[in-house]
């Protein structure tokens, strides 16, 4: 029987995998075994093995390869360390930080393979070797004139008796030879210490590269992030939120500095030791056997490598440098475990973002996963069995889909947008529209970019009261509203009612006049529809950035059903205009003047300027 599958992409059921897929796109709808090692549950995610196939049943395929420099490699594990350090303090009811955690400062400190690295180099034990090596004496056997013969060799002979021409004369007792065998010694480079020495100084030169490559990594991060505090030619609402953000992942502003300082240092002494190990790797002995050295990792330690004052230390460091190696070495099975919680604690993650965003706007949580803004805007959070973030209003749901991956083909990203849903992954490079945005730990504008897209999703369903119009409205309910338009709230035109402005002061009034018609049930009905639109209306007041309500006086009155709001109570003005094809935007400005090119920048305004297309 064949094995159904939900594709997260496109939200829907399929009966068979197709032959090459996407790590995490696809979960199990029934038990079933992977690749032979692993026992996949309903609703498990389909990750990587490390071996970039696939097998389940007779069902055979490859997952999407991407070809990773090192340093992609390295900022994979930068992130992936975050999004498991973020899990770990939520298992333990700690604070957890969305940017890079404390945590990760230890990567700025020096590893005791390093600190050993440092001694023996200090020391001078790695530059002596490569100096002064062990040598093999080595007897090679040579045909050479008698006179130039030091050691006879032990079958010369035999060899002088079969060879006449090496004569010089005969006797009655023997004869006089002209050449004769001879042993010539010859130091030999090509032993095991040596072997190990040439393979270490390859494996510590790999180490630091890579090493190097993460604290740079590291290093530009925490750069960035200082950047935010004092920084100009940012809107302060967005530069005060990232660094908030951020400084949620530390004790104290102190703690960042430090760190950020012991990354330098850290730095400077990696790369010395690196121009150490390669100033080695251009030594004779080094050159002479780098074409030749295969070593198993385990050592035999050989009385040179466990008593030589200088080769000792070359044991060390490679039993030090081998304890360094072990969290790599992972079989399929434990890789494909791995994946899996990595699937899940990125999911979570991406849940936890999207509930913060939503407070970011003004949302509080006001049962387990409904939340609430001033009262008025409800929104309900749902994670689904397929690790899918949906957020529901009255009106449609907004689908996320969290996928750890690097990179996403372009064609994915257009099925998404296709089935009206969002990919959260951490690929930077691709994430640029409204369907793949880049959730990351590294990545300062996660937060801006989801917001950015909630808001828009919410202002959609919002602007849609504007230039509501009510039909067949009673004729006794048209005078009483017409008798009451004093502030021009409304538009009549024979029996209808045209939206304008909201009207939350003459609420009673309407009420008061439902109150005395309540026996017309058609007064009634209109009374209540007038009243549900009242609401959808006055959800205009409310700040699209902030969640901020204006007052009713605030607002501005416009031709073809527009308005502005410009002296809310926060830092915000929001306005819909009407554009010469007719169709209408809704733009939402810091309230003080701001550069033209600021507006235009993401990166430097953020979520607090955005525009929404209403029709």
């Amino acid at each position: 029987m064949m094995i159904a599958w939900y594709d997260r992409f496109r939200g829907r059921l399929v009966k068979q995998l197709p032959e090459q897929i996407t790590s995490e796109r696809y979960t199990a709808q029934e038990t079933c075994v992977f690749n032979g090692h692993s026992k996949i549950q309903p609703a498990d995610p389909l990750v990587n093995d490390g071996t970039d196939k696939f097998q389940i049943e007779h069902q055979l395929g490859s997952f999407v390869k991407n070809e990773k420099s090192e340093q992609l490699e390295t900022e994979l594990e930068i992130i992936e360390s975050a999004i498991f350090a973020y899990q770990e303090a939520n298992d333990l009811g700690k604070d957890s930080s969305f940017l890079i955690p404390d945590k990760l400062l230890a990567r700025f400190e020096l590893t005791k393979f390093e600190e050993l690295l440092v001694d023996v180099l200090r020391k001078g034990h790695l530059q002596e070797i490569a100096i002064r090596p062990r040598m093999e004496l080595v007897y090679e056997e040579h045909l050479v004139p008698i006179s130039r013969a030091k050691k006879i060799a032990g079958s010369a002979n035999a060899h002088l008796a079969s060879h006449s021409e090496c004569w010089q004369t005969r006797t009655l007792t023997g004869v006089i030879p002209k050449k004769i065998l001879a042993l010539e010694s010859e130091d030999q480079l090509n032993i095991y210490e040596n072997r190990v020495f040439v393979k270490l100084l390859e494996n510590i030169e790999r180490y630091l590269v890579k090493r190097i490559l993460e604290v740079e990594r590291l290093e530009q991060i925490f750069q960035q992030a200082m950047s935010f505090q004092n920084a100009e030619g940012i809107y302060f609402e967005l530069r005060d939120s990232i660094f908030t953000l951020w400084g949620e992942g530390f004790s104290d502003d102190e703690q960042a500095d430090d760190a950020a300082m012991q990354g330098i240092a850290t730095l400077e002494l990696l790369t010395k030791m690196l121009k150490k190990v390669r100033t080695l790797q251009h030594s004779g002995l080094y050159l002479s056997l780098t074409n030749k050295v295969h070593v198993p990792l385990k050592l035999n330690m050989t009385n040179v490598l466990s008593h030589d004052q200088h080769y000792r230390h070359v044991a060390r460091l490679w039993n030090s440098w081998l304890d360094t190696q072990q969290a790599n070495n992972l079989d399929p099975k434990q890789i494909f475990e791995r994946n899996k919680k990595l699937a899940n604690a990125y999911s979570q993650y991406c849940c936890d973002l999207v509930k913060r965003t939503l407070h970011e706007l003004g949302f509080k949580e006001s049962s387990p996963n409904y939340f609430e803004r001033n009262g008025n805007q409800t929104v309900y959070l749902e994670l689904t069995d397929a690790s899918e973030i949906v957020l529901k209003s009255p009106e449609q749901n907004l689908s996320f889909v969290p996928c750890f991956n690097s990179h996403i083909d372009q064609s994915d990203i257009e099925l998404m947008e296709s089935y009206q849903r969002v990919l959260l992954s951490i690929d930077a490079d691709e994430a640029t529209g409204e369907h793949n945005l880049c959730a990351s730990p590294i990545n300062f504008y996660s937060l801006e970019q989801l917001a950015i897209l909630i808001s828009k999703w919410l202002a959609s369903q919002v602007v849609q009261a504007l230039g509501n119009t009510l039909s067949r409205v009673p004729s006794a309910l048209i005078r009483f509203l017409e008798s009451i338009n004093t502030r021009r709230h409304w538009q009549l035109e024979g029996n209808s009612v045209t939206m304008i402005k909201p009207f939350i002061d003459v609420k009673p009034r309407l009420l008061d006049f439902k109150e005395g018609h309540k026996q017309d049930v058609s007064i009634a009905k209109a009374i209540d529809a007038v009243m549900e639109a009242a609401e959808r209306f006055e959800e205009l007041l409310y700040c699209p950035c902030c969640g901020a309500k204006a007052d009713e006086e605030q607002w501005v009155s416009r031709d073809y059903n527009c308005f502005a709001i410009r002296n809310s109570n926060c830092n915000h003005v929001w306005e819909v205009n009407r554009k010469a094809d007719g169709n209408k935007v809704l733009k939402v400005l810091p309230n003080k003047a701001l550069g033209s090119n600021v507006l235009d920048d993401v990166k430097r305004i953020g979520r607090f300027s955005i525009s929404v297309n209403t029709s």
